[in-house]
C-alpha cells in the first residue's frame, strides 16, 4: 500500500502495475499559487518563470492547467521549470530562480515570511479532482483482505483524530513546520478544509484526474470501476455509523 497523487497512481495502473485505488482523501486541487514579490495578479505571471517538481508530475499537471484558466498558452507564454518538491519551489521562489509556483498549504507561512503573495488559491476550482489517493497492491487485496481493511481503519481514524483533536495535530504542524500559533491555526484549518473525512474513490474525481494526463484522455473511454476497490472505506464507514 502507498499514499500517492493520483496522476502517478493512475499513470502505474495504465501501464499495468497491479494496483487499486482504495481511497481518495483529497479529490480537488489543494495547492496555492505564490509569486515573487512585486507579483500580484496572475496576468503579470505572462513571460515568468514557473517551477514545477518535474515535468508530467501533478505540480506541472496543476500549473499547466492554471495557466490555460488565465488564458495563457503554458508552452508559449511562460517558462516552466523543474525544480523539486514544495520545499524547493519555495526557496527557489524566495532566491528568485523563478517567478511563481505551486506550493502545499504547509509552506504558505515560509512563503509569507519571504514576502512572496499568493495570487490563486487552487481549491476555489469547482471542479472534482482526485489528488491525494491510496493504493493497494492486488495481490495484498486478494490475500490479505484484513490487513488492508486495517490500514483504511487506521487512515479514517487518523483523519477523525485530526478533526477532533485540533491541539495534537497543531502541536505536530508546529514543530514540523517551525511556525507561530498563527501560522499553525491557519494550516491547521486548510489542511482540515481539504481532507475529507469519509474517503471513498469516487469516480468523478478519478475520471478528471486520468482526463488531466494527455497520453491517457488520448486512449478514449476507459471503464475506470476496474482500477478502483471501494468495498474497504465503505466498510469502515458503515462500521463507524
Amino acid at each position: 500500500m502507498a499514499n500517492s497523487n493520483a496522476t502517478d497512481g493512475l499513470r502505474a495502473i495504465a501501464a499495468g502495475a497491479p494496483l487499486k485505488i482504495i481511497m481518495v482523501g483529497v479529490d480537488q486541487f489543494q495547492h496555492l499559487f505564490v509569486a515573487r514579490s512585486g507579483i500580484k495578479t496572475p496576468k503579470e505571471m505572462k513571460g515568468k518563470r514557473i517551477a514545477v517538481s518535474r515535468y508530467g508530475a501533478f505540480s506541472d499537471i496543476q500549473t499547466r492547467f492554471l495557466v490555460r484558466q488565465w488564458g495563457m498558452d503554458p508552452d508559449r507564454d511562460v517558462q516552466i521549470l523543474q525544480i523539486g518538491n514544495s520545499a524547493a519551489r519555495a526557496a527557489a521562489l524566495a532566491g528568485g530562480a523563478v517567478d511563481g509556483a505551486v506550493v502545499t498549504a504547509g509552506f504558505i507561512p515560509a512563503a509569507k515570511r519571504a514576502g512572496l503573495n499568493i495570487i490563486f488559491d487552487l481549491s476555489t476550482i469547482q471542479t472534482k479532482f482526485a489528488n491525494a489517493i491510496v493504493i493497494a497492491n492486488d495481490s495484498l487485496i486478494k490475500e490479505r483482505p484484513g490487513l488492508v481493511r486495517a490500514a483504511v481503519a487506521a487512515i479514517i481514524d487518523g483523519i477523525k483524530s485530526w478533526r477532533t483533536r485540533p491541539e495534537t495535530a497543531m502541536d505536530f504542524l508546529k514543530k514540523a513546520y517551525s511556525s507561530s500559533d498563527a501560522e499553525t491555526q491557519e494550516t491547521y484549518r486548510e489542511i482540515t478544509r481539504l481532507v475529507r473525512a469519509e474517503p471513498r474513490p469516487d469516480l468523478l474525481g478519478i475520471q478528471n484526474a486520468w482526463d488531466s494526463i494527455p497520453e491517457l484522455k488520448a486512449r478514449g473511454a476507459v471503464d475506470l470501476r476496474r482500477f478502483v476497490e471501494p468495498k474497504f472505506v465503505e466498510e469502515v464507514l458503515k462500521g463507524h455509523s
